[in-house]
């Protein structure tokens, strides 16, 4: 199975720094968001990674791919830690980096929005072979990868789609793809809506970010109209597929943080690096030591 990871968006959010550089590449705790992606596809057995990008790859390319002159360097500094973690990042995966276009090679529009990327990978997955897609902005720290526990729903039910679910606050559902689940299972999707109005929202059970689709999902992308703001909405998608197909919504162990803005950002560096032994400590003593008083 191909993994596919989205990083096509604006990252207006964290503009100016994102002009740049995208979002995806901020450290959490001295690790790009994007390399915690690759390395949990990764632990799943999913080495065959297509990462759809909006412009040009450039650094998130550099990132992964062979720096000599740096590890020359690293060698003659004695720096074989380092050395060695560059070196490792090189070879995690076999990484495609493919531009989202503003038309399909069929001469169809391609609107901005959280399921075009799937189209624009289309032509790189395997035909007939089902595939992971997932965003990447947002983390998911947890015991067995997040990858893993999607696979093992998938193998289990073998369904047209897996989508991951976690809860959250009643007030935070209009945030989010909310589902429901046909009437007497716990587990088959009827309907996901689509950042309901609050007070409208079937459940405070949302989409999480993780996916695993059969090539069915393009046989309802073909005909998608956008939705909301003018957007392709994934959530749209899922919801037209769940109408023809079964859906599994798969509730996922572990903590689940968006990394979307910089107040969300910093509290997942905090929370990386409270888990972190070499730097925990340090972090909390920091944090007691603050003496601040609002002005």
């Amino acid at each position: 199975m191909k993994g596919v990871i989205t990083i096509a968006g604006y990252g207006t959010r964290f503009l100016p720094a994102s002009k740049a550089i995208p979002k995806e590449m901020f450290p959490i705790a001295g690790i790009p968001l994007l390399q915690y992606h690759v390395e949990g596809l990764v632990a799943a057995g999913i080495t065959e990674i297509i990462v759809v990008v909006r412009g040009e790859a450039g650094v998130i390319q550099r990132h992964f791919t062979p720096a000599p002159d740096l590890e020359v360097h690293l060698n003659a500094q004695g720096k074989t830690d380092l050395l060695e973690e560059v070196q490792r990042i090189s070879t995690l995966a076999d990484i495609v980096f493919v531009p989202q276009p503003e038309k399909l090679a069929n001469g169809r529009p391609l609107p901005y929005g959280n399921a075009s990327p799937a189209l624009a990978a289309r032509s790189w997955l395997t035909p007939g072979e089902p595939f992971y897609y997932m965003f990447g902005d947002d983390i998911i720290i947890a015991d067995t990868p997040v990858a893993q526990q999607m696979l093992d729903a998938f193998e289990r039910r073998q369904p047209a789609a897996v989508v991951a679910i976690q809860p959250v606050p009643d007030e935070e559902t209009h945030l989010y793809g909310c589902v429901e689940f046909r009437p007497g299972s716990k587990c088959e999707l009827m309907r996901i809506v689509e950042k309901p109005a609050p007070g409208a929202a079937p459940s405070n059970l949302v989409q999480a970010g993780h996916f695993i689709f059969t090539p069915e999902l393009f046989d309802v992308l073909d005909t998608l109209q956008t939705g909301q703001g003018g957007e392709l909405w994934l959530t749209d998608a899922v919801d037209g597929l769940a109408k023809r197909s079964t859906v599994i919504a798969q509730p996922i162990e572990g903590q689940w943080m968006a990394a979307g803005d910089p107040l969300r950002h910093l509290k997942a560096c905090i929370e990386v690096t409270l888990r972190r032994d070499d730097m925990r400590d340090d972090l909390i003593d920091y944090l007691r030591s603050l003496d601040y008083s609002p002005p």
